[in-house]
Parts: C-alpha cells; structure tokens; sequence
C-alpha cells in the first residue's frame, strides 16, 4: 500500500501550471494539476486513457471536443481519450485531482511539471 496527501501537491507557480504525479503504475495515473487565472492547458488526447477529473478548489472552464463547460470546486468529469480535452481559461487558482486509466504508454503523461 501506498499512502499520499493531496495537499502536498497543492503547488502553484506563476510561470506555468504545475502537475503533481501521485501514482504511475501500468492500470492507472493519478496527479494533480494546479492553475492559475491566465493558465491555460493547450488542447490534447489521452491515447485510449479514459480520464476522470475532480476539481479540489478554484474556477475555470473546461473544452472538450467542442462543447465548454464550467468548473469548480465539486465538479467532477469523466472524458474518453480520443476527445480533444483542454482548459483554456482559469479565473480562481484552481487544483483538480485527476485520473487516468490505463495510464497512457507516453511516458511525458506520467511526469510531474513546474
């Protein structure tokens, strides 16, 4: 067993996004990617990874394919990995809890950023 706390990845940088890798193992990838207002996250896939997202604290908006949606804190997502998935806008320092399962064959997904 392996025993993490969120809170120590709540990390924030004023250049760029961060993201805090908690698990990489073969079945799943879980991290935790913070942001603040005027970060974006350019449009990506996740491979053949299904990806469920759980915004912790703050604001912003969400694009996949081509509908956007609000987040906040509370709002939990789930999107297929062929979808184009994006956040382009962030008005609250926001911190979002993510999964993927499996975790992608890229190895770039699985590193921690910032």
């Amino acid at each position: 067993m392996e025993v993490k706390s969120i809170k120590d990845s709540i990390v924030f940088n004023e250049n760029t996004f961060t993201k805090r890798t908690l698990f990489a193992v073969d079945d799943i990838l879980c991290f935790v990617l913070n942001m603040q207002p005027g970060q974006v996250l350019p449009s990506h896939t996740h491979e053949n990874s299904t990806l469920v997202l759980h915004v912790l604290s703050g604001n912003g908006e969400v694009k996949i394919n081509d509908e956007t949606v609000p987040l906040e804190s509370g709002t939990v997502l789930c999107a297929k990995g062929e979808d184009e998935f994006s956040i382009p806008r962030v008005t609250e320092n926001m911190s979002i809890f993510v999964s993927l399962c499996p975790n992608p064959s890229n190895a770039l997904y699985s590193k921690s950023l910032g």
